[in-house]
Parts: C-alpha cells; sequence; structure tokens
C-alpha cells in the first residue's frame, strides 16, 4: 500500500474514531454539521478561488451522493 492509501485510510480511521467520541456527548445532526461546517470552510481556505472551491464542493457532493444513494 502506498503512503498516499495508508494516509487516506488513516484519514478515515481517525475520522471515524472521532466521530463515535463525539457522539458519544452530541446528537448527531450536531456532529455532521460540524463536519460539514469544518471541511466546506477549509475547501474555502485551500481553493485559490471561491469559485474553484464551490466546484469542489459541488463536485464532492455529487459524488457522495452517487456513492450512497446509487
Amino acid at each position: 500500500m502506498s503512503k498516499q492509501e495508508q494516509a487516506h485510510n488513516k484519514l478515515y480511521s481517525d475520522l471515524d474514531e472521532i466521530s463515535a467520541t463525539a457522539l458519544e456527548c452530541l446528537s448527531p445532526v450536531h456532529v455532521l454539521a460540524s463536519g460539514i461546517d469544518y471541511y466546506l470552510t477549509q475547501a474555502y481556505k485551500s481553493a485559490p478561488s471561491p469559485e474553484e472551491a464551490e466546484v469542489l464542493i459541488n463536485t464532492s457532493v455529487k459524488r457522495a451522493k452517487e456513492e450512497n444513494n446509487g
């Protein structure tokens, strides 16, 4: 497994773990909304422009919907 694949897997594993910890004290809606807010903010901070951030966000949402809704 490449270092990139290992980092990807660790990111998801860590997200699962911290989400489970947060869910011990917070509602699922709160945890999900916080995660979405965090990553939307990161997209806008890291993209070269707000327009490019929105393309990244929209592409990611579309992919996630397709993967999870068939």
